[in-house]
């Protein structure tokens, strides 16, 4: 009886937590200003192989499992790699290659520059995250079929960027402060739905604590 009780407040407790949304750098923009994201690895059409890394201070604590970016493409975008970590360029709360596709990279526009804008989800890797604590995301290695350099972060806010801090790399030497803000991102579950309102995560938790109730006294009527 209490097993079954626990198991499910489990649940309960893993799901929240799964859903949390550690941090959002606001909505894509896709129409002012990116950032080139497809160095170190490829050189953008202008011949620099550069990347960004965005500095944040977690919102909420818990082990993010999806990530969302604002991209800009000319040809449809085919992967990129993303790193986390205590420190600007950072590996070692997780890294990893996602391969893009129109299930997960999902075109938006085109904008005045002649650039698609792409909402990228992906599903990925990372230790926890601690509310309060900062932390950096950089994007890298972004390309498409052809190659082309085109591949940028979206820096939303009328291209004036948000509060995260953005540290530029080149070649593989990092820079420092890009001048603006950070690039359009959110950090957190997967690939989903929004995250639920507080009153929703009680009704949520009250009918988990119900159903709990309601098979305690069944267990009890077996025995």
């Amino acid at each position: 009886m209490r097993t079954t009780s626990f198991f499910l407040l489990t649940i309960l407790c893993l799901a929240l937590t799964a859903s949390a949304q550690i941090y959002s750098e606001g909505p894509i923009d896709g129409n002012d200003n990116a950032f080139f994201v497809t160095g170190p690895a490829f050189p953008n059409f202008l011949g620099s192989f550069q990347d960004i890394s965005n500095g944040f201070v977690a919102a909420n604590s818990g082990s993010p499992g999806g990530l969302e970016w604002g991209e800009w493409s000319v040809g449809a975008p085919t992967s990129f790699s993303y790193e986390l970590g205590s420190a600007a360029f950072g590996t070692d709360l997780g890294s990893g290659t996602v391969a893009q596709n129109a299930g997960n990279s999902t075109f938006l526009f085109t904008n005045g520059f002649g650039y698609g804008v792409y909402d990228a989800k992906a599903s990925i890797t990372s230790a926890a995250m601690t509310a309060g604590n900062t932390y950096w995301l950089s994007i890298s290695n972004a390309t498409d079929a052809a190659n082309d350099g085109t591949q940028g972060w979206d820096i939303p806010n009328g291209g004036s960027g948000g509060p995260a801090i953005c540290n530029f790399r080149q070649s593989g030497t990092n820079f420092g402060n890009c001048g603006l803000g950070g690039e359009s991102f959110t950090l957190g579950g997967c690939c989903g739905p929004p995250v639920p309102e507080p009153s929703s995560i009680l009704l949520f938790g009250s009918g988990i604590l119900g159903l709990a109730g309601i098979l305690r006294r069944k267990l009890n009527i077996q025995v």
